[in-house]
């Protein structure tokens, strides 16, 4: 079998693995841009263009000040975009929660999975209220030392 000639001096080699290397380099970086821009949230806990989200945090266990105790530790995370608007007892002091959760008041995503995200909180209910300051409240429950430790 006879090989073919070559007919590309040592300079034009060079120079075509050069623009080879560039144009995957290129392409690396353009793949790059579009998945962080595509994929807003996904498993970024440090979004700054969403806006400050907005939470109460309230004590649903009745294990006396935790809920200034979990506004403290998250101050001390210093997490970005995050606004402690309140934070005291549930309504009418109803220490039932067992569990620790978030109650959705506004019909916010992107700021639900970062507040999921930094928390580990997956548990969740609605209850919107386009009236209310907050975006979310976290009931703390029992098992808050779960997710604040």
């Amino acid at each position: 079998m006879r090989r073919l000639k070559n007919n590309l001096s040592r300079a034009q080699k060079i120079e075509f693995i050069i623009l080879i290397v560039a144009l995957v380099l290129a392409l690396g970086v353009l793949f790059l841009l579009i998945l962080g821009k595509g994929n807003p949230g996904s498993g970024s806990s440090d979004r700054t263009d969403m806006g400050a989200v907005k939470i109460a945090l309230l004590n649903g266990c009745g294990y006396e000040k935790i809920a200034t105790e979990v506004k403290e530790y998250l101050i001390e995370k210093n997490y970005q975009n995050l606004d402690i608007i309140s934070w005291r007892n549930v309504d009418r002091d109803m220490f039932i929660y067992d569990k620790t959760l978030i109650v959705e008041k506004k019909d916010e995503p992107d700021k639900l999975k970062y507040l999921m995200g930094i928390t580990g909180i997956k548990r969740r209910i609605v209850a919107w209220d386009e009236n209310t300051i907050e975006d979310f409240y976290i009931i703390l429950g029992k098992d808050y030392q779960k997710y604040f430790h």
